[in-house]
C-alpha cells in the first residue's frame, strides 16, 4: 500500500512555523519496488562526517591511483549482480550520482543543503541540493556535485596542475496521485568526468623500475610518465520508475532507463618517444602516428516491465527486462556494434515470519544468452546468511576492442561464480563483536594480463575472506576496528592483499553547551602486495610482478563539529608521512595521497 504525502505546517508552543530535519524526509526507488516504502530524514550525526570520498566512505576497500576522483576498482573479488551485457567502462562510474539511489524529497517547506570540502593539496568537492513541493503530492529537486583535484606529482611547484574536473548533475521528481494508487519516480543524470592520465611516477633512471618509498618525500620532485595524455567520461540518462495499484496487494510496473555515453582517450606525444611508449603500451607506435586517440560512443536503452504485490503472506515480484544497445567509435566498422537485443525474465518472493523481524527472500533472473543470476538471503535481527550464483557474461570491451595500441577479438565465455556468504554480531557490556564470512569459487574469470591483453583462466579461483569487527564504547570513548583476511587459491589471476586493517580512536564531548566535537584517529593497513597497473587506454586495471604496495600503516586524525544545524570538521590525512615511510603506493608506480589537509562544512536551510 503507498501512503499519500502530504503537506502540514509545524508549530511551536509560541505558533510561529518551525521547519528542520523532521519536515524532510524522502523515500528510495528500492523501497517502492519492494513493497516497503520507508521514510527517511536527512542525516545530520556527526558520526565520520569527515569521510566525504566515496573509498573513504567505504573505508579505503577499493583501489584507486592515489588520488581523489582517479580511476578506481574494488580491493576484494566483488561479484556482478548485473548480469546483462555491459559496456566495460567502470572505473569512473563509482563518482556519478547513482539514479538506482537518489533520494526523493517530499519537503513542507524549500530545502536546500550545501556541503563544502577545500584542501590545501588543490582537492574541492561541492555538494549541492535544493528541492521543494510544486504541489502536495509533487516535488522537484536539483543535486549536483563539482569534484576537482589537483596533481600530486608532474606538475610545476609554484602553481596548482589539475589532476580531475569532474560535474555531475540530477534533476528528479516525484509523484503520487490523491489515492496512492500511483506513483512516479524520474531523473535525468548528467555527469562529465575529465581525469589527466599521469600513468603513475617516472623513475628517475632507465635501469630502475619504480622508486623507493623513503625516497619519495617530496611527490612533486617527481615526473609522471605520460605528459599530454587525458580520458573523459560523459554521460547522459534517463531513468523512470512508476506503478499502478490495480487492487490491494496486487500491482503493475514498468521501469525505463536510457543511457547515452560517450569515452575518449587521447596521447598527443604517443610518437614522439617510441622507446618509452613501447615500455608503457606494450606496443611499438608507427613513426607517422602522433597521436593515439579513442572515441567511443554507446546507447542503451532498457524497459522492465512486471507484475508485483502479496500473496499468502509472500510478497512477490516478476518482471520482463528488454534491452536494445550499440556502439560505434571514430574506428568505423572496424570497431562498432550494430543494434543488438536481449531479453531477461525475473523473479523475486520475500517472506516474513510471523514475529516480523525476520525474514527470507529468494530472487531468479535468467537471460536469452544463457546469463542467470540466482540468490537467496536469510535475515533476522542476529544472523544474515545468502547464497548466489552467477553466470556474467564478457562486457562488450573485454570481447571486442580496436586501437592503434591494442586491437583483439575474443570469443569469451560467462564469468561462473558461486559465493556463500554470512555476518552476525554479538554484545556484552561495553564490547560488541562483528564477524563475517564471505567464499567465492570463481570458473573462467576475466583479467588482463602483464601486457595489458585480455585472458581468460582455464582452472576455477576459490577465495575465502574473514571479517572480524570490534567496538568498545566507554562514556564518550569508541575504540573500534575492522579486519578482514583472504586466502586466495590463485594469487596469479587476481591481487588482493591478505589483510586490511581499519582502526578508529574517537573521543565525543560538548564544549560550552553548544558545540558537540568528536575527534580521533584513523589508521588504516593493508599487507604489501603486487597490487594491479593501470591502463588508461582500456580504462582497465592489468596484472604486474614488479612493484608491491601498501605494506604500511596510514594515519588520519579528524575533528567533526555540529553547531546548531551546522556540521563543520577538520582532517589531516597521511599525518604520519615520513614515520615508518616517506611515501607509499597504492596501485603499481601510484603513490597514495600524501601528507594534505581537509576541511569541510554541511550548512541544510529549510525555509
Amino acid at each position: 500500500m503507498i501512503y499519500g504525502l502530504s503537506i502540514a505546517q509545524i508549530l511551536d508552543d509560541s505558533t510561529k512555523l518551525v521547519y528542520g530535519t523532521k519536515t524532510v524526509r524522502y523515500i528510495l526507488e528500492d523501497d517502492i519496488l519492494n513493497n516497503g516504502k520507508t521514510f527517511y530524514n536527512p542525516d545530520t550525526t556527526l558520526n565520520d562526517f569527515h569521510l566525504f570520498d566515496f573509498n573513504y566512505r567505504n573505508g579505503l576497500l577499493y583501489q584507486d591511483l592515489g588520488n581523489i576522483g582517479t580511476a578506481i576498482k574494488p580491493l576484494f573479488f566483488q561479484p556482478s549482480d548485473e548480469i546483462g551485457k555491459q559496456l566495460g567502462f567502470s572505473t569512473y562510474g563509482a563518482y556519478a550520482l547513482d539514479a538506482r539511489k537518489t533520494k526523493y524529497y517530499n519537503t513542507k517547506s524549500p530545502y536546500t543543503n550545501v556541503y563544502y570540502v577545500q584542501s590545501g593539496g588543490g582537492t574541492g568537492r561541492m555538494q549541492f541540493t535544493h528541492s521543494q513541493n510544486i504541489q502536495p503530492r509533487l516535488n522537484a529537486t536539483l543535486d549536483m556535485v563539482r569534484l576537482s583535484s589537483s596533481k600530486q606529482y608532474g606538475a610545476p611547484k609554484t602553481r596548482e596542475d589539475r589532476l580531475v574536473d569532474s560535474w555531475a548533475v540530477m534533476f528528479h521528481t516525484n509523484y503520487e496521485s490523491k489515492d496512492g494508487k500511483y506513483i512516479i519516480l524520474a531523473n535525468y543524470n548528467h555527469f562529465n568526468h575529465a581525469p589527466i592520465e599521469q600513468g603513475g611516477i617516472k623513475p628517475l633512471a632507465d635501469t630502475t623500475q619504480f622508486i623507493d618509498v623513503n625516497n619519495l618525500g617530496n611527490y612533486r620532485d617527481y615526473l609522471s610518465k605520460l605528459t599530454s595524455a587525458a580520458s573523459r567520461d560523459w554521460r547522459n540518462s534517463v531513468h523512470i520508475y512508476h506503478q499502478y495499484m490495480l487492487s490491494n496487494g496486487f500491482q503493475v510496473y514498468h521501469i525505463l532507463d536510457y543511457q547515452k555515453r560517450r569515452d575518449l582517450y587521447t596521447d598527443v606525444t604517443f610518437g614522439s618517444d617510441s622507446a618509452a611508449k613501447a615500455e608503457y603500451y606494450f606496443v611499438s607506435p608507427k613513426n607517422s602516428l602522433d597521436t593515439l586517440s579513442m572515441d567511443l560512443r554507446y546507447r542503451l536503452l532498457e524497459n522492465k516491465f512486471g507484475i508485483k504485490g502479496i500473496y499468502r503472506g509472500f510478497a512477490y515480484r516478476l518482471n520482463l527486462r528488454q534491452r536494445l544497445y550499440n556502439l560505434k567509435s571514430d574506428f568505423g566498422d572496424d570497431f562498432r556494434l550494430k543494434l543488438k537485443s536481449e531479453t531477461l525474465v525475473g523473479g523475486w518472493a520475500n517472506y516474513f515470519f510471523p514475529d516480523s523481524v525476520r525474514r527470507a527472500y529468494a530472487e531468479a533472473e535468467i537471460g536469452s544468452n544463457g546469463n542467470f543470476r540466482l540468490q537467496a538471503e536469510y535475515l533476522s535481527p542476529k544472523i544474515k546468511v545468502g547464497f548466489s550464483q552467477l553466470s556474467v557474461p564478457a562486457t562488450i570491451l573485454d570481447e571486442k576492442f580496436v586501437s592503434a595500441a591494442y586491437n583483439w577479438e575474443k570469443g569469451l565465455k560467462n564469468t561462473f561464480s558461486n559465493n556463500l556468504y554470512a555476518s552476525t554480531d554479538f554484545h556484552k557490556g561495553r564490547f560488541s563483536l562483528f564477524p563475517s564470512a564471505n567464499y567465492s569459487l570463481i570458473k573462467n574469470y576475466i583479467y588482463y594480463n602483464q601486457k595489458a591483453q585480455v585472458s581468460q583462466t582455464s582452472v576455477p579461483i576459490s577465495i575465502f575472506k574473514v571479517g572480524l569487527g570490534a567496538e568498545y564504547r566507554w562514556r564518550r570513548l569508541l575504540i573500534s576496528n575492522q579486519m578482514y583476511f583472504i586466502a586466495n587459491s590463485q594469487e596469479q589471476y587476481i591481487r588482493m592483499p591478505k589483510l586490511a586493517n581499519n582502526t578508529k580512536i574517537a573521543y565525543e564531548f560538548v564544549y560550552a553547551k553548544v558545540l558537540h566535537i568528536n575527534t580521533g584517529v584513523e589508521i588504516y593497513y593493508r599487507s604489501a602486495y603486487k597490487a594491479d597497473n593501470y591502463m588508461p587506454l582500456t580504462r582497465q586495471f592489468f596484472l604486474q610482478d614488479q612493484q608491491s604496495v601498501w605494506g604500511t600503516p596510514v594515519a588520519d586524525v579528524f575533528a567533526d563539529l555540529k553547531i546548531s544545524k551546522v556540521r563543520l570538521f577538520f582532517k589531516f590525512a597521511h599525518v604520519n608521512q615520513g614515520f615508518p615511510a616517506n611515501g607509499y603506493y597504492v596501485s603499481s608506480t601510484y603513490p597514495g595521497l600524501r601528507r594534505t589537509f581537509f576541511m569541510g562544512f554541511n550548512w541544510p536551510l529549510f525555509d
